[in-house]
C-alpha cells in the first residue's frame, strides 16, 4: 500500500475470485444473486463482493452504501489487521484465515438475511466453512 487516498486495503478483485475459484465447492450451491461483501471498517465506502450469477461466482468491488443498503446477504467487517492478513493469505488459506479474524473479533460477520434465506440461496457449507454450523430444521 502507497497510502495514497485512493488505495483500499481491501484485496484486489483477482485474487477474491481466485480464492473463490480455489473453494469453488462451498459456492456451487449458491443461488444466482446470492452475495458475500467483504468491508474495510477503516475505509467503508467500497466493498469486495463474492456474486453467484447464471455465469457462475464473479468477485468485484462495488460502492459501500451502508449494510441495510449493500445487497449482500452476509458482510465481513475486517480490521486493518485482519485485512492484512487476508491479503497476504493464499487462497487454500482463505477459509481458515477468515474464521480465525471471525473468532478473534478481528472481523464481524454480519448476516444480513434470517437464517432460513440463507439456508435456502445455498449457504449452508460456506457459513460452515467460515464456523458457523447451523442445526435442526427452520421453520
Amino acid at each position: 500500500m502507497n497510502g495514497s487516498a485512493t488505495t483500499t486495503p481491501l484485496p484486489t478483485a483477482s485474487a477474491w475470485q481466485a480464492a473463490a475459484q480455489h473453494h469453488a465447492e462451498l459456492f456451487e450451491p449458491l443461488d444466482p444473486g446470492a452475495r458475500v461483501a467483504l468491508i474495510a471498517r477503516s475505509m467503508p465506502s467500497t466493498m469486495l463482493l463474492w456474486e453467484a450469477g447464471a455465469a457462475g461466482l464473479q468477485a468485484r468491488t462495488e460502492a459501500f452504501g451502508g449494510y441495510s443498503a449493500c445487497g449482500a446477504d452476509i458482510a465481513l467487517a475486517a480490521d486493518d489487521e485482519a485485512l492484512s492478513t487476508i491479503r497476504a493469505a493464499q487462497a487454500p488459506r482463505l477459509f481458515e484465515v477468515l474464521r480465525e479474524g471471525i473468532r478473534s473479533g478481528h472481523i464481524v460477520c454480519y448476516m444480513l438475511r434470517r437464517r432460513c434465506v440463507l439456508e435456502q440461496r445455498g449457504y449452508d457449507e460456506l457459513l460452515d466453512a467460515l464456523g458457523f454450523a447451523f442445526m435442526g430444521a427452520c421453520r
